[in-house]
């Protein structure tokens, strides 16, 4: 084999002959050539099926590059190994690779990837630390990978200024990163770490102009606007302003809005809350009288489906529809091919499998919804800041915990994470026998009464859990099963495991009782961490932060950020409409919910 190409080598090493190594060689150039390179800082979203290299029976071969460049297809390929298989069984290739065709920048760069997949954050920083770059290409990718660590860790300070550096790099790719990066990074960390920047940052500097421009989009529109004036030139070459901000500072209010919500029958309490909500809100985000839209009711059980309520709502000259609020009146308007108004909906509709889109006519229905998905998807991200990589995940077998465990691993997957045991409550088995078969705890002692009938005598020995999780996720429906399942993980010895859990488990002003809990790390909405809330106050929020949502619905379009900052979490928008909230992080602490 000439040095002009690199052996990726699997288990079996069987040579190939002379003409099916020449085929395999072009289909690789060809797959290099009509393939587009993902890029260092986005994570895969998807298990796709491994490349070519990563067949098991052949030996395949890749163009060599050389000793100093980065050879991203080499990445590319042990990254998909690492998404399907497992960082270990990634790391393994790489070493029965033939090394002597791979760069030592690419081999350590990869390393590197592999031990943060590990969880051994020390020494990935020290490999990524030995990467040398000698193009802007190169120093790119080394940024990019830096930045999604100090993302993934949820250090959105650091991720923003090295995303501000890559702008100013300047290097080309299919996913450039952009001022809005910057911006948007800026808008996930916390006032008090925003506040700390700005204080130690030079005053007349682009980065300070940076801080103190995502300050202001905090404080309102007025703000804004005062910043502006005081920065008639946009820091970095900026050519507008980031984020979708134009499109907010530009739009003007609804005249009229139609609220749909169910004001009878059995869901009146709900409606009724969540409306109050609603004109709290309005009050709140449109300050001026003359601007505030004026606002009618619809009562969707009265109406009798919610195709007649929004035909009511066009006939009364509304230009805007908030609501309605359940799963299946949604769903009724999505499936509408003309909607000539747009709807926020307060819920998400049911999913259509053979839709893609929630795109409807003229109009789209964003939904802003208290989905218990997101506090799922958002446990995944905390449990992996935290550097925890082999989770155990409890759930209830049923819809609610079936919903629940596919969004924490999907999000779970999407950073390259492996879900080391999943343990489901409430079916045939007891929950102690579920638990001590998730911790493997049964199969411990089964081998210490082996060990006893062999030699016919008691021994001295303990039962033990196994080693390989390290952290749990108690995706727990109510307060009380947690209260129930915290003792069993003490029971089986896993009583020390760091435990992430949703705001289900959260019962406010049961101090005693929650201290049950203590130590358990969960999310809540700002609105809930005064102890005096109740779970009815959650539509109340969800309501003011629809109204204030109306002043954002045209940022919605162009934004990838957080768009507002609410009563029920920080919201940002998806490309399906779908608005997802980001909570406050807290733990149990002497039975009390405390911030992290």
């Amino acid at each position: 084999m000439t040095s002009k190409y690199l052996a990726v080598t699997t288990h079996n090493r069987t040579l190939l002959s002379g003409l099916h190594r020449f085929l395999l060689v072009a289909i690789i150039a060809l797959a290099t050539a009509c393939t587009s390179t993902p890029t260092a800082d986005r994570a895969p979203s998807d298990r796709q099926d491994v490349n070519a290299p990563a067949t098991r029976n052949n030996t395949l071969l890749i163009p060599k590059t050389d000793d100093t460049t980065l050879d991203v297809r080499v990445i590319s390929w042990n990254q998909k190994l690492a998404q399907q298989r497992g960082w270990l069984f990634a790391l393994t290739e790489l070493e029965t690779a033939d090394l002597g065709y791979i760069s030592t920048n690419t081999g350590t760069f990869i390393r590197s990837q592999l031990l943060w997949l590990k969880g051994d954050i020390e020494q990935s920083a020290q490999l990524l630390n030995d990467v040398e770059t000698t193009t802007p290409t190169d120093r790119d990718r080394l940024l990019a990978e830096r930045q999604r660590r100090f993302t993934e860790t949820h250090r959105y300070i650091a991720a923003a200024k090295i995303a501000l550096e890559r702008v100013m790099l300047g290097v080309k790719t299919d996913d450039p990163t952009t001022h809005s990066t910057v911006f948007n990074l800026l808008s996930k960390a916390s006032e008090q770490r925003l506040a700390s920047e700005l204080r130690r940052t030079e005053p007349n500097s682009d980065w300070h102009q940076w801080l103190s421009l995502n300050r202001a989009y905090r404080r309102g529109r007025e703000d804004v606007f005062s910043w502006l004036a005081e920065h008639p030139i946009l820091p970095s070459g900026a050519l507008d302003l980031p984020s979708g901000l134009r499109d907010w500072l530009n739009s003007d209010p609804p005249r009229r809005i139609a609220v749909l919500l169910p004001l009878s029958n059995r869901l009146k309490s709900a409606g009724q809350t969540a409306l109050e909500g609603i004109v709290e809100g309005l009050y709140a985000t449109f300050r001026d009288p003359a601007l505030r839209p004026d606002i009618i009711t619809i009562d969707t059980e009265a109406a009798g489906s919610a195709r007649a309520a929004y035909l009511r709502a066009l006939e009364s000259g509304a230009d805007f529809v908030i609501g309605p609020l359940t799963k299946d009146r949604v769903s009724e308007l999505q499936s509408i091919d003309n909607l000539p108004i747009p709807i926020l909906a307060l819920n998400r509709g049911i999913p259509d499998r053979n839709s893609a889109t929630t795109q409807t006519g003229a109009a789209q229905v964003v939904s802003l919804s208290l989905s218990p998905e997101d506090e799922a998807e958002q446990l995944a991200q905390l449990a992996w800041a935290d550097n925890l990589r082999n989770p155990l995940v409890i759930a209830p077998d049923t819809a609610w915990g079936a919903r629940m465990h596919t969004a924490f691993a999907d999000t779970w997957r999407t950073f390259g994470g492996t879900i080391r045991e999943v343990a489901l409550t409430g079916s045939e088995k007891t929950d102690n026998e579920t638990i001590a078969q998730g911790l493997a705890t049964l199969s411990s002692e089964s081998r210490i009464k082996e060990v006893e009938r062999a030699f016919d005598a008691p021994i001295e020995s303990q039962s033990r859990r196994r080693e390989d999780v390290d952290v749990v996720i108690l995706l727990s429906p109510t307060p009380q099963s947690a209260r129930e399942l915290r003792p069993l993980l003490r029971f089986h010895y896993a009583g020390g495991l760091p435990v992430f859990a949703p705001a289900s488990i959260f019962e406010a002003n049961k101090g005693i009782a929650n201290r049950d809990l203590d130590g358990i790390k969960f999310v809540l909405p700002p609105s809930t961490l005064s102890p005096a809330t109740s779970a009815t106050e959650m539509l109340h929020a969800l309501g003011a932060d629809a109204a204030a949502f109306v002043d954002r619905f045209n940022q919605a379009d162009s934004a990838n950020g957080i768009i507002l900052f609410g009563q029920s979490g920080d919201l940002s928008t998806d490309s399906q409409g779908n608005v997802h909230r980001r909570l406050k992080p807290v733990v149990f602490n002497r039975g009390r919910a405390r911030p992290i």
